[in-house]
């Protein structure tokens, strides 16, 4: 990776030390984390009507706005990284449990309007609740887990880094990297930023930034 074009060193990196010296650290974060949800979802998601390539294009958008909003909101960047790329973790699990259940009808093809609602339907739980059994399990931070559990419905929740994640995962939609239901979620008002510890210059100009993160990091490993 680090001899691509994308890094355009001027002399190849002929070591790991090498390599890391011309990345840095935080890109190394970056990269392994895109690799790890690459593998997680590396196959089309069919109960939901979609390719594995949008989720992973969704969850890298949304880690990088994370990552930037987290600067502007004094939480940790490397952490609300990690909560952007693992938001999803219940829909592959739940895809998983759909391919030992009859058939039934994609959520795309369904006439559903909410995921979370379809998903209930069908499974008697959502993609957050699952998402968040899994996390614990992996021993995840409590602020991660509580912000993926909450993040389609911040009403009423105090701990920011849930707005901010309902704030990221509205940036991808509005940039095209949305996934099927999930639009009804995202609610960029004046209580939802005030929670977040940004206003909405500050977001605006922190999904500028992640948008060229993605760009390059995609351009890598996408």
């Amino acid at each position: 990776m680090a001899n691509s074009a994308v890094y355009a060193r001027a002399e190849p990196a002929g070591s790991l030390e090498e390599a890391l010296a011309s990345i840095g650290f935080q890109e190394v974060h970056r990269l392994v984390g895109v690799a790890a949800a690459a593998h997680l979802a590396d196959q089309p998601l069919k109960a939901y009507g979609f390719e594995g390539a949008r989720l992973r294009a969704n969850a890298l958008f949304v880690a990088v706005v994370m990552e930037e909003l987290a600067h502007v909101a004094a939480e940790d960047p490397p952490s609300c990284y990690t909560v952007g790329l693992l938001r999803s973790v219940g829909k592959m699990a739940l895809e998983l449990l759909s391919k030992e259940a009859p058939p039934t009808p994609a959520f795309t093809a369904s006439g559903e309007s909410a995921l979370d609602a379809w998903e209930t339907k069908n499974w008697g739980t959502d993609n957050c609740q699952v998402a968040e059994k899994i996390l614990l399990h992996w021993r995840l931070p409590a602020d991660a887990v509580i912000s993926i559990r909450h993040h389609y419905h911040p009403e009423k929740r105090h701990n920011p880094i849930i707005h901010l994640l309902n704030l990221a995962a509205g940036a991808a939609e509005h940039r095209c990297f949305g996934l099927p239901g999930e639009e009804v979620f995202w609610k960029f008002t004046p209580e939802n930023f005030a929670k977040a510890g940004v206003n909405e210059r500050q977001f605006q100009q922190a999904c500028e930034r992640a948008q060229r993160t993605f760009q390059r990091l995609h351009s890598v490993v996408g």
